[in-house]
């Protein structure tokens, strides 16, 4: 998994999830060994980053904000970007 691929004291991943009702996501989480925040109930999130079916973007998404809270990638919708390439913009990151 790409959260685990870095030193956690460089690198932060969070999910974000807009429902926090949703049953099935604590299960899934522990099903597939997750050890990542979960950011629910994140409506200002989705709304802040533009995600969502209300902006015609679906997961999965990735937002990558470097330590100056700056925004270097956001994906807009589902496959734009691989995981390696999202692996080579924090490593890039890292280096500057």
């Amino acid at each position: 998994m790409i959260y685990d691929a870095f030193p956690t004291d460089q690198v932060e991943a969070w999910a974000i999830n807009v429902d926090a009702g949703l049953d099935w996501l604590e299960p899934f989480r522990q099903e597939h060994d997750l050890h990542l925040p979960i950011m629910r109930d994140a409506v200002e999130a989705f709304d802040a980053f533009r995600l969502g079916r209300a902006f015609r973007t679906w997961p999965p998404l990735y937002i990558i904000i470097d330590k100056n809270g700056v925004i270097r990638h956001r994906s807009l919708t589902q496959g734009s970007i691989s995981l390696e390439e999202v692996a080579q913009i924090v490593e890039e990151l890292l280096e500057e």
